[in-house]
C-alpha cells in the first residue's frame, strides 16, 4: 500500500525566488536531503516544490530511495546526508519506523534529522510515534504544503548543523571546569542533620545500652554509604554541570558582543548538556521508586512475566537480536509482576548490550528451584567483566566498562533493589570461556 503525496504545486511560489535567486550555490555545499518513499510521485513533488530553494544560504541536493532497506544502503554510505523525508508504509505497513529504530540503534546517526510524513496515520499516530520514536518531526501528506515542508527542512537542517557544531566543540568543553564542593558540603550537612535528628528520636525511645550502639552502628554504615553515594552523584553530575557553567560564561560574552548565531550554538551545547542531566535524574528518580513503591505479590507465571519484558525490549530492539533469546520453562511465583519485569528488561537489556560486538550471540534465561527458594539466571556470551569487582555492578553508577557502553549505571542498582524487596539476593558470575551470568533468588513462598 503507498502513501499519496501531498504537496501542490500552488503552494510552492510563497517561498521561492527572491532569496534563492540571489545565492551563490556555486561557492557552498549543497545540504544533502534523502527522499524515502515508495510512489515516484512524492519524489518529483518534493523536488519540484523546493527546486529553487535554500537553506542558510546553501542549496539542497536530493537524494532518492524507494524502500526502507535502500535508504538503509544509502545513509550507511553517506555521512553527509543532513535530513530524511521519511514514509511508513512501504515494503511493510511500519518499514519507516523500524528504519528509524535502526539508524539510532544500530547506526547511531543520532545527528541525522527524520522527518516523518505519511498519508495513512492510522498505521503510525502522531502521538505514539513522537513519544516512542526519535523523529524530529511528524506530519501527514494531506496537510503537507510546500510552505509546510519548507519550514520543517529548515528547523530540522538548522537542529543538524547545531549538532554537527556542537560534536566539533565537545573537546573543548571537556577543559571547561567548575567546582561543586559547595554542593557536596550541603548535601552532606544536610545528610548529618536529618541522620542527627534520627538518632536523637531513636535515643529519645530506646533505653537498653544495646539498642544505643546497635542504632549507632547503622547510623554510622548509613552516613558512609550517603557519603559515597554523594561522591558518586557528584563525580557525574559535574561534567555537564560544569560545561553548562562554561557555556553561560560563552553566552555572556557573546551577548554584549551581539553575535546572535553564535549564541544560538551555544545554546543548543547548553540544551544537550541539560538532557543529559535529566536522563540521569531520570535514573535516581526510578531508584527511588521502587525503592519505596507498594509491593503487589500475586502468584503468577514467570513465563508471562519474561514474555512481557520480551514485548517491551522489542519495541525498540531489532527483532533479529531479540530472537536470540532463549528461555527455558519457568515456575510460578509470588512476586510484584511489574517489578520483576523491569527486572527482566534490565538484565535482558544488558546482555543485548554486551553481545552487540559478538560473532554468534547467545541469551539464556533458566531456572532452578527448591522447596524454599527459586534462582533465575540470564546468563550471555558478551563482554563479561572483571570478576573481583563484581559487587560494584550493582551500586549506583557502578560502571566497570568505563564509556565503553551507553547508560548510566543504576539499572542494575535498580535491579538488586527490587529483588532485595522480594527477600531475595541478587549476585553475578563470569561464565568460563567468557561472558556473564546474572542471578537472583526470590523466596517460594513469601
Amino acid at each position: 500500500m503507498r502513501d499519496s503525496p501531498a504537496i501542490h504545486e500552488s503552494d510552492a511560489p510563497l517561498w521561492l525566488s527572491e532569496d534563492s535567486a540571489a545565492e551563490p550555490f556555486n561557492s557552498v555545499d549543497p545540504w544533502r536531503v534523502l527522499i524515502v518513499d515508495d510512489d515516484e510521485d512524492v519524489h518529483r513533488a518534493t523536488e519540484l516544490a523546493l527546486q529553487d530553494a535554500s537553506i542558510e544560504g546553501r542549496p539542497l541536493t536530493f537524494l532518492h530511495a524507494y524502500s526502507a532497506a535502500e535508504a538503509l544502503h544509502i545513509i550507511s554510505a553517506d555521512p553527509t546526508i543532513s535530513t530524511i523525508l521519511l514514509d511508513v508504509v512501504m515494503e511493510t505497513p511500519n518499514a519507516g519506523l523500524r528504519l528509524v529504530q535502526c539508524l539510532r540503534e544500530e547506526l547511531q546517526r543520532s545527528e541525522l534529522r527524520i522527518i516523518l510524513r505519511t498519508g495513512q496515520p492510522g498505521y503510525a499516530p502522531e502521538m505514539e510515534t513522537v513519544r516512542d520514536f526519535e523523529i524530529n518531526d511528524y506530519c501527514t501528506k494531506a496537510d503537507m504544503t510546500s510552505i509546510r515542508l519548507f519550514t520543517s527542512l529548515t528547523t530540522a537542517i538548522r537542529s543538524y548543523r547545531l549538532i554537527v557544531d556542537l560534536q566539533r566543540e565537545r573537546d573543548e568543553l571537556k577543559r571547561v571546569n567548575a567546582s561543586l564542593e559547595d554542593l557536596r558540603r550541603s548535601e552532606q550537612a544536610q545528610a548529618e542533620k536529618l541522620l542527627g535528628a534520627e538518632k536523637a528520636l531513636r535515643l529519645a525511645n530506646e533505653t537498653m545500652e544495646q539498642c544505643v550502639t546497635q542504632r549507632t552502628q547503622e547510623l554510622s554504615a548509613t552516613v558512609g554509604q550517603l557519603e559515597s553515594f554523594n561522591r558518586m552523584v557528584s563525580h557525574d553530575l559535574r561534567g555537564p554541570l560544569s560545561g553548562i557553567a562554561g557555556i553561560s560564561a560563552l553566552i555572556r560574552h557573546e551577548l554584549q558582543q551581539g553575535d546572535m548565531e553564535r549564541i544560538r550554538k551555544w545554546l543548543a551545547m547548553q540544551e544537550s548538556l541539560v538532557q543529559r542531566l535529566v536522563g540521569l535524574v531520570e535514573d535516581l528518580l526510578n531508584l527511588s521508586r521502587v525503592s519505596h513503591g507498594e509491593l503487589t505479590r500475586v502468584r503468577q507465571p514467570l513465563d508471562a512475566v519474561v514474555n512481557d519484558a520480551l514485548s517491551m525490549l522489542s519495541l525498540f530492539t531489532p527483532p533479529e537480536q531479540v530472537a536470540l533469546i532463549a528461555v527455558d520453562p519457568l515456575p510460578e511465583l509470588s512476586i510484584d509482576g511489574g517489578l520483576i519485569r523491569q527486572v527482566f528488561v534490565n538484565l535482558l537489556s544488558n546482555a543485548l548490550k554486551f553481545t552487540r560486538g559478538v560473532q554468534r550471540p547467545h541469551i539464556h534465561v533458566s531456572a532452578v528451584c527448591t522447596d524454599l527458594h527459586c534462582v533465575v539466571g540470564v546468563s550471555d556470551n558478551g563482554t563479561g567483566f572483571n570478576g573481583t569487582r563484581a559487587a560494584e555492578l550493582f551500586t549506583p553508577f557502578g560502571r566497570l566498562h568505563g564509556n565503553q557502553f551507553e547508560g548510566s549505571g543504576i539499572g542494575l542498582a535498580i535491579v538488586r533493589c527490587i529483588i532485595e524487596r522480594h527477600g531475595g539476593r541478587v549476585w553475578a558470575e563470569n561464565r568460563p570461556g567468557g561472558g556473564a551470568k546474572f542471578c537472583f533468588s526470590v523466596p517460594v513462598d513469601p
